[in-house]
């Protein structure tokens, strides 16, 4: 007993130590709020803000000038003529068109059709009936050229910058952002066809816009992008042998041309029956018209390039008329500008190995003049459709030898479908 008291007291003299590992409760940081804001962003707003070099901003300010100067001719010229004070003609089918307005606000019965074999009315008159004034006109083609310009520098490679100075320099772009017109239908058109064919993946739903807008420019134009699609299908002998394809499209059109110039009744006779004694175009129409197309589409595709420049004396009368305010400034002024800016153009793209027929776009802007020289009489402003196909091409920036070779490449494997 007396033991197990002394064991007892043992135990209550030893002391017991227990470790506790020490826990370091987290401090509390400084509260941090991250607010998000919204990027929006507003089309076009970027060119007036974003930061640039100086030679942009001057472009940026000379071509507001350039504005300034298509609105200047509008009031000057266009203006005038629409409130019947002058008959100067500074766009080039635009009295025809308002004077195709007023006939149909005029008169319930119509009469005649916008779209036929031998005009289209369609997109300039709806354009008129939908906005009524010049001026109202002349805003809607800037922001169309606007959004032309936008798609044009979606493709991979083109400068924004020689896009815009490319098409300004053109003599055609003034009258087309201020009259009411087709060019400006056609610089849409022909913008958005590039984009096709320099895409990757070609969307469907982009060719029917462009087989839409076509449609209120120049039904011809529809047709001529059907059989630059049929060419250069996947699998087409005509894809592989370009030089071909533009052999069998002269031979095709020489026997369709001949066959409908001898319809009794067909505007095409009515027009060569009087190729004896007649001007230059007339006596090629007269050869044309016997399976002589491959004999005359040389000439006639250089009467549609140099225009009014292969008769400098009648352009020498024209120019002194259009100075004194009583002739036609787009025949004597604008037409021949155009043809020195297309032909500048050609030359460059040629020395630079871009009309290579090989390559779409060269492919196809061979086949737009071979079939637009196939018509009875001179156009040379229908060649807006190349220049800006050559604008396009001559705004994308190659900036190696490998670049180069892989453009040509994929332009070379190119093979659209449908």
């Amino acid at each position: 007993m007396k033991n197990s008291a002394a064991l007892y007291n043992v135990h209550l003299g030893m002391k017991f130590t227990i470790a506790i590992p020490s826990v370091q409760i987290p401090r509390v940081g400084p509260t941090r709020i991250e607010v998000w804001n919204p990027k929006i962003r507003i089309p076009f707003l970027s060119l007036l803000i974003e930061p640039r070099a100086l030679w942009k901003w001057l472009f940026m300010w000379s071509f507001c000038l350039y504005l300034l100067f298509c609105m200047f001719c509008f009031f000057q010229w266009e203006q005038p003529r629409l409130n019947h004070e002058t008959y100067i003609r500074f766009g080039a089918d635009s009295p025809t068109y308002w004077e195709a307005i007023n006939y149909r606000q005029e008169h319930a019965d119509h009469g005649s059709t916008l779209v036929s074999f031998t005009g289209n009315l369609l997109g300039p008159v709806l354009i008129g009936l939908t906005f009524k004034t010049g001026f109202n006109v002349a805003l809607f083609n800037i922001f169309l050229f606007f959004i032309a310009v936008e798609i044009g520098c979606s493709i991979p490679g083109v400068d924004r910058y020689w896009l815009l100075f490319l098409l300004a320099i053109s003599a055609e772009t003034a009258p087309a952002l201020v009259t009411l017109n087709k060019e400006i239908l056609v610089l849409l058109s022909t913008i958005l066809l590039a984009k096709y064919i320099y895409s990757r993946k070609r969307s469907k739903l982009l060719l029917g816009l462009i087989l839409f807008i076509s449609i209120f420019a120049r039904w011809e134009q529809i047709a001529l992008i059907l059989l630059f699609l049929f060419l250069q299908r996947k699998g087409s002998i005509f894809a592989r042998r370009p030089r071909f394809a533009i052999a069998v499209v002269i031979a095709v059109l020489s026997v369709l041309y001949t066959l409908i110039a001898r319809i009794p009744g067909s505007g095409i006779r009515a027009f060569t029956q009087y190729a004896e004694g007649a001007n230059t175009i007339a006596k090629l129409n007269h050869i044309q018209a016997s399976f002589g197309f491959p004999l005359v589409v040389v000439p006639k595709i250089i009467m549609d390039l140099f225009g009014e420049l292969l008769r400098p004396l009648t352009l020498a009368r024209e120019y002194s008329y259009s100075t004194l305010n009583i002739g036609d400034i787009h025949s004597g002024v604008i037409i021949p500008l155009f043809s020195i800016g297309l032909i500048i153009l050609l030359v460059i793209a040629y020395r630079r190995g871009l009309l290579d027929v090989r390559r779409p776009i060269a492919f196809l802007i061979v086949i737009y003049m071979i079939t637009t020289a196939v018509t009875p009489f001179v156009q040379p402003r229908y060649n807006y459709f190349v220049y800006v196909l050559l604008c396009v091409e001559l705004a994308m920036r190659r900036q190696s030898d490998t670049v180069k070779e892989a453009v040509v490449e994929r332009d070379r494997i190119f093979q659209p479908t449908i």
